[in-house]
């Protein structure tokens, strides 16, 4: 991953990647194998609403053609999930437009210059989509995606776990973020399958799409599995259709992974990733223990722990920053370059991108099987009297106690110590009381909830929680 250069716009010039060895190189051209090889089968779902391949092409191509929209750059104003929104993207990506993934209304002038819309906008190494960082560790940074960078992991989950006869993807979050979309209907339309549109994200609501629509393969967050498990009027022959169930944005307790597979009988699976590759590059392997806390690269990408400090590659079951480059052996190897880069913040961009690196900003080790285990953030990791503590793998410990619901660990101020480790814990109804003692806590705060944001991860608590 050698950078030609870094423009002023943020955005990167890397040397030419190597073609899919199959599979659409441009979301303008997603359904076309559909379209040719089953033009009956279904391809959207919403409500009672229906559209086969081939209805679903006639009105992408329709809107595409006759949207006289004055601009290279969209933004969807529609509903979190809708049919309405995923042919709106669809046809502003056929047509050459770029799509702001967004829930609110962006400043678009911020997005000027990007690229004409065109002939051109249709390269597959062009810009397609914008997303955003998760904002947990600061202001979120607008992430750029070409065509070829959104589809790369549709393309290999085809490769990794072929598609199966009548499958159906579903995800309860939020489409008009871009990870959403590119997981939800532009895998399900890549992988030939049918992308089931859930407008309800509550226990009953999802359990009720998943069994109306026959849903196979669910894309959800860890919070969202909770809430199956425990939530009110959820029967689990409701969940008799799923054989997939994929969760990203975060840890999960083992003890609840370990109730949803006795209570719907399928193994939920948990997937590492971020905005910049785009979405998931580590997928926890069925051959490990449940609530393992590791997984395999996907075989587009290598994982490389570096010294945060020198930048120097470390030996197998060091910890340090995780770094992400192209596969260089394989099926894919030379196919992933990760984001064109920061929009308007060429600095950022340059920092992602080091020594033929794009560098996360997590902290991880990986084991002799190679095996990657995420520990936290370096942004995040805990000084406690010159030690360095990682979060993440306070927090794992503390959901081991079946008795713990969830946790949340992080570093505040302390005069003596310069931080000190604090745990934000929600309990296990009926738990009256609980020792903490031996899991090297300062302070403990118990909360009825932790705050999460649209992603599953916890967002919001008070600066001064664990103030005196």
């Amino acid at each position: 991953m050698t950078l030609l250069s870094v423009g002023s716009n943020g955005l990167v010039r890397q040397p030419k990647p190597m073609p899919f060895p199959f599979g659409p190189s441009t979301i303008a051209n997603i359904l076309e194998e559909g379209v040719a090889n089953h033009p009956n089968r279904l391809a959207l779902i919403d409500g009672d609403e229906t559209w086969t391949y081939a209805e679903l092409e006639a009105v992408v191509a329709a809107q595409a053609t006759n949207d006289a929209t004055p601009t290279s750059v969209t933004w969807h104003d529609a509903h979190r999930a809708s049919a309405a929104l995923v042919i709106g993207v669809l046809a502003d990506l056929r047509a050459g437009r770029i799509w702001v993934a967004s829930k609110t209304e962006p400043d678009m002038s911020a997005f000027s210059g990007l690229t004409a819309a065109g002939t051109d906008a249709l390269h597959p190494d062009s810009p397609a989509i914008v997303a955003f960082t998760s904002g947990t560790t600061g202001e979120p940074k607008r992430v750029v995606h070409s065509h070829r960078g959104a589809l790369l992991p549709a393309v290999v989950s085809s490769d990794v776990e072929p598609p199966a006869e009548g499958e159906r993807i579903g995800t309860p979050l939020d489409l008009r973020i871009g990870n959403v979309m590119i997981l939800g209907p532009l895998s399900a339309f890549v992988r030939r399958g049918t992308f089931v549109v859930m407008r309800d994200h509550s226990a009953s609501g999802m359990a009720a799409d998943i069994e109306r629509h026959n849903i196979t393969r669910l894309i959800a967050v860890p919070t969202l599995a909770y809430d199956l498990v425990e939530g009110e009027g959820v029967h689990p022959e409701q969940l008799a259709s799923l054989d997939r169930v994929i969760l990203g944005g975060g840890g999960a307790r083992p003890e609840m992974l370990q109730s949803f597979t006795d209570r719907f009988g399928v193994r939920p699976t948990l997937s590492y990733g971020l905005s910049e590759a785009p979405t998931g590059v580590v997928r926890e392997s069925l051959d490990d223990p449940i609530g393992s806390g590791k997984g395999h690269p996907l075989p587009h990408v290598e994982v490389v722990i570096t010294n945060p400090d020198t930048g120097e590659q470390l030996p197998i079951g060091e910890v340090g920053e995780v770094c992400l480059r192209s596969a260089s052996s394989g099926l894919w190897a030379n196919t992933w370059t990760g984001t064109l880069g920061y929009l308007g913040d060429p600095e950022a961009t340059k920092q992602l991108f080091r020594d033929g690196l794009l560098h996360t900003g997590d902290v991880g080790v990986v084991d002799i099987e190679g095996r990657v285990a995420i520990t936290g953030r370096l942004s995040q990791v805990i000084i406690r009297g010159g030690q360095n503590v990682y979060p993440e793998a306070v927090r794992r410990t503390l959901l081991l106690n079946s008795s713990v619901a969830d946790a949340h660990v992080v570093g505040y101020p302390d005069e003596r110590l310069g931080e000190g480790i604090g745990a934000a814990i929600v309990l296990v109804d009926g738990t009256d009381f609980l020792s903490f003692s031996g899991y090297g806590l300062d302070k403990v705060v118990i909360l009825d909830e932790l705050p999460r944001n649209h992603m599953g991860k916890v967002a919001g608590l008070p600066d001064d929680l664990f103030a005196d």
